[in-house]
């Protein structure tokens, strides 16, 4: 077999366990990268940026204050997230399986007015696998 055909399985299995995983999970793989897709990069969001604020809620009853989305995989995320002890500016990294989030608190800065929310009046869109596995394997400096 070719390594371009190779390349089209690998490719297909990952797109395929992202499926799966997605359907098996409230939060998984595509609401990551999509809903939170402005967060999928290398660095924490700048101010200027006007991106809410983010938490992520554990069922073991933690919370951890987004800062962006390092990488997805099939079963977990991997995040930037503010450090628990309460330093200002510290991060620390946590990679989290799918199963354990149990919900997604979204809000706007403090110093903006605007509302949060998803846009009732247009309907969501159906992102193919295929497009999660490219924006999941493209690299970090092509996604900022």
């Amino acid at each position: 077999m070719s390594e371009s055909n190779n390349g089209d399985a690998e490719r297909a299995a990952a797109a395929g366990a992202l499926a799966r995983a997605d359907s098996s999970c409230t939060f998984g793989p595509s609401f990551f990268l999509g809903q939170l897709g402005g967060f999928v990069r290398d660095h924490c969001p700048t101010p200027d940026e006007h991106l809410p604020m983010v938490q992520i809620l554990l069922a073991d009853g933690r919370t951890l204050d987004l800062c962006h989305i390092i990488g997805v995989s099939p079963r977990w995320v991997m995040l930037a997230v503010g450090d628990a002890t309460g330093r200002q500016g510290e991060m620390a990294i946590e990679l989290v399986p799918f199963e354990m989030i149990h919900g997604v608190r979204i809000r706007t800065r403090h110093d903006e007015g605007s509302t949060v929310g998803f846009a009732q009046h247009h309907a969501p869109s159906v992102i193919a696998a295929e497009t999660l596995l490219g924006a999941a394997m493209r690299p970090a400096h092509e996604r900022a």
